[in-house]
């Protein structure tokens, strides 16, 4: 993982050469305004790759059919096997993630990246490969940005101990126009945000990411999107059976969630309110767990003895008679109570399950990547 984890001198800030930005138009997604808006800026030429020093025990690689009807979680695991062990080098698992996918796990991060860019594979097969954002890159925003400033020129002089690979600012719709605001988005080549960026001499907090909520335009549950849902459709004005462009009763609003006198995606329902709160709520919780150091509690000495209990007054002479007492007990050891009185530990691994229980993604829930969750959140 990049960034400064052994302690000890801060890393150089990287500072990026003209040559980053020379030919990056808005064409190719740069972010020279557009429209009176702003579009994102990208790094030129960026393509997902593992870093060298990503500290990661597992390098996952998810592959697709290139044909959208290609269906290739549900090939068969005897071709799979046979392909991705006679033509690619380092694949110690395949596992399946949904109907049209698959994740190639590598233990080494430059076989993985090779097999990215093995043309002739992909090509041949017909298939796609990619590393899923969350793998490499984290999110934070800074705030207060002057928005006569472009994501270009923002990307040019802002400079952070981690590498910088997108900016985006912020806009909202006003009448027929998008309005840039003061908040950009900083997306970076690290599993960690940095405390702060630098715009020249002008240093800016960086603030955790909380993406929207994410709601099914199908169902409008919540945390899945309409191409996945298995549920019935349902209106977001009347919560019927059909399509909102199909109700017949446009003046009966009746919440899909709440049943509530409002639109579906509309803020004002409490279960949507609920779950915007508690989405914030464990992004901030799981942030702060992350940089929070754990000690474990240090094991007691299982042969010391407690000291004995006098059990006559010294003022009363001994007499010369087979000692009954019992020697003192060995006291045990109770790991569980150890642990639940560890606060830091018991917090990195509350961090860990309501990760697991708000994972959004189509990655394959298994033990390492939870073992993953859990050295992430202690670290």
């Amino acid at each position: 993982m990049p960034g400064n984890e052994g302690g000890g001198e801060n890393p150089p800030t990287l500072k990026r050469s003209k040559n980053d930005i020379q030919g990056n138009t808005d064409d190719g997604g740069g972010g020279e305004q557009l429209n009176n808006g702003y579009l994102p800026y990208f790094k030129p030429d960026y393509k997902r790759l593992y870093p060298e020093n990503s500290g990661k025990v597992e390098f996952k690689v998810f592959v697709e059919q290139v044909d959208p009807k290609g269906k290739l979680g549900n090939k068969s695991p005897i071709f799979l096997n046979h392909i991705f062990t006679t033509d690619i080098k380092g694949v110690t698992a395949i596992q399946r993630v949904n109907a049209n996918k698959i994740a190639v796990v590598f233990k080494q991060y430059n076989t993985a990246n090779n097999f990215l860019n093995n043309t002739a594979f992909l090509t041949k097969y017909n298939m796609k490969a990619y590393i899923p954002a969350t793998q490499i890159e984290k999110t934070g925003i800074i705030r207060f940005v002057p928005a006569n400033i472009s994501n270009k020129d923002l990307y040019t002089k802002l400079s952070s101990i981690y590498e910088i690979i997108a900016v985006r600012r912020f806009t909202k719709k006003v009448g027929q126009e998008r309005v840039p605001l003061q908040t950009v988005s900083i997306t970076f080549l690290s599993h960690v945000l940095p405390d702060n960026v630098q715009y020249d001499l002008f240093s800016y907090r960086v603030f955790e990411y909380v993406p929207p909520l994410l709601q099914c335009f199908k169902c409008f549950k919540f945390n899945h999107a309409a191409k996945v849902c298995n549920g019935k459709q349902r209106c977001s004005i009347c919560s019927g059976e059909h399509f909102y462009k199909e109700c017949d009763k446009p003046n009966d609003l009746c919440c899909a969630n709440c049943s509530g006198p409002h639109l579906a995606i509309s803020k004002q329902c409490p279960i949507k309110l609920k779950k915007i709160t508690e989405k914030k709520t464990n992004i901030t919780y799981a942030s702060k767990a992350e940089t929070r150091k754990v000690e474990f509690p240090t094991l007691l000495d299982q042969t010391v003895r407690l000291p004995e209990k006098a059990s006559k007054s010294k003022s009363q002479p001994q007499k010369n008679v087979p000692s009954t007492a019992t020697p003192a007990e060995t006291p045990k050891f109770d790991i569980k109570k150890e642990l639940l009185q560890n606060a830091d530990l018991m917090n990195a691994l509350v961090s860990t399950l309501i990760e697991l229980a708000n994972k959004t993604d189509s990655n394959p829930i298994t033990s390492s990547s939870i073992k993953d969750m859990l050295i992430k959140n202690i670290k």
